[in-house]
């Protein structure tokens, strides 16, 4: 995919032009900037006759989110079926291994940073001239993993500076209800349009982001994504979130 061309259409529901670029990138936190420890799934898809490749974890990520993406309703399940079978779990112990994942996932307490993080993007994106923020889905965990992976932080650190982390449990609100992102718009003073939010699922994170009014870019490094083309941009790297914004000051 050409994501930069992509993510640099109007998307649906979003304006079709805008007088000034955007002032803040708002980020998602799990399978943007961390991923879950391969520490504490591997033990358990081992247990049950698979043996993935750090990349695959990856690549099962993005096709589990995919699968959920496909329905109205998400279904916790069906991520954690869809990621099990994609690391190799045979057929008959998928169930299985999807309640036992599943229950290390919801408790998960580790994270390493994204493939998709490195410390040169995250380097690159400090040095736009845009206010980060991290609006995420979380169990009240959030800001402590970003910090123990060096990934970013709230002010200088070894990772990428940014303003605020709302992490949803703290807050009382979460994604796809506009409210948290109301929340972040108000922390930061500027009107929805003068945002955008980069996630990687398309029932929470680009229609809560739609509903809010904040334009939405899809991470979506594998051209995943089960919504028309043309709904709403993409980016396949967050290199490609880097070049967007250079490109949006540069108009």
């Amino acid at each position: 995919m050409t994501a930069g061309r992509t993510a640099g259409s109007p998307a649906a529901g979003s304006p079709a032009a805008r007088v000034r670029p955007v002032e803040a990138v708002l980020l998602d936190a799990g399978g943007v900037l961390i991923m879950p420890a391969p520490a504490r799934s591997l033990p358990v898809l081992n247990r049950y006759g698979a043996d993935p490749a750090a990349g695959l974890l990856h690549r099962a990520h993005f096709l589990a989110t995919a699968a959920t993406d496909a329905f109205p309703e998400r279904d916790r399940m069906r991520y954690m079926r869809t990621y099990v079978r994609a690391c190799g779990v045979p057929g008959a112990r998928v169930e299985a291994a999807a309640a036992e994942l599943g229950e290390v996932f919801d408790g998960h307490n580790f994270a390493i940073p994204s493939p998709l993080a490195t410390p040169a993007v995250l380097g690159a994106m400090g040095a736009l001239p845009v206010t980060h923020a991290v609006v995420s889905n979380s169990i009240g965990l959030v800001a402590e993993q970003l910090r123990e992976a060096k990934v970013c932080q709230k002010g200088p650190g070894p990772g990428l500076p940014v303003a605020f982390i709302i992490d949803s449990a703290l807050v009382g609100v979460a994604k796809p209800d506009p409210g948290i992102f109301a929340l972040a718009l108000d922390r930061l003073g500027i009107a929805a349009e003068q945002a955008v939010y980069v996630g990687d699922t398309a029932r929470i994170d680009v229609d809560g982001a739609h509903a809010a009014g904040v334009r939405p870019l899809h991470l979506d490094p594998y051209g995943d994504c089960p919504d028309p083309p043309g709904r709403h941009g993409h980016l396949d790297s967050l290199e490609a979130l880097v070049a967007w914004v250079r490109h949006d000051h540069e108009r």
